[in-house]
């Protein structure tokens, strides 16, 4: 087995359970636990591992509702607008995109009343020329994981 290969099963591991200890990984994938603890330094000094944090579940803490909401922005505003969105507690995603739209946030809300507040906040934000939000009304599936493969 190539290290490449155990850097994918160890990631595999670790999107399903970041909590096990080294040795409990080591002996699902049939490696020392030494192993294990070199292959995550490296993935962490190469940045591949960013952190690791707790799965919340939004809905349970009374963030139920989720907002999609693109944004049409002039382009010398733009590098300021991500910025401020960036900075928005409410907001879980942002991105810039192409298309008709230059920005797509994502946001997680109380209710309908606070999203809607946050979203008149944000189109006071300078070089904002319209938005258009949806409310999502299921969710199937909502993962930041992508299934990894061994080449």
């Amino acid at each position: 087995m190539t290290y490449r290969d155990l850097d994918t099963r160890l990631l595999r591991e670790l999107q399903m359970d970041a909590r096990r200890s080294n040795r409990q990984l080591a002996d699902t994938l049939g490696v020392a636990a030494s192993t294990v603890g070199a292959r995550l330094r490296d993935l962490e000094d190469r940045g591949v591992i960013c952190g690791y944090r707790a799965v919340l579940d939004y809905g349970r803490l009374g963030l139920g509702l989720i907002a999609v909401t693109r944004i049409k922005a002039r382009g010398e505003a733009l590098p300021k607008i991500v910025k401020a969105l960036s900075e928005h507690p409410s907001l879980t995603h942002v991105y810039e995109i192409t298309g008709e739209f230059d920005v797509m946030v994502i946001g997680r809300f109380a209710n309908e009343t606070d999203m809607n507040r946050e979203i008149k906040s944000m189109l006071g934000l300078p070089g904002i020329e319209g938005t258009n939000t949806s409310v999502v009304l299921d969710a199937p599936k909502e993962s930041l994981d992508v299934e990894l493969r061994a080449e």
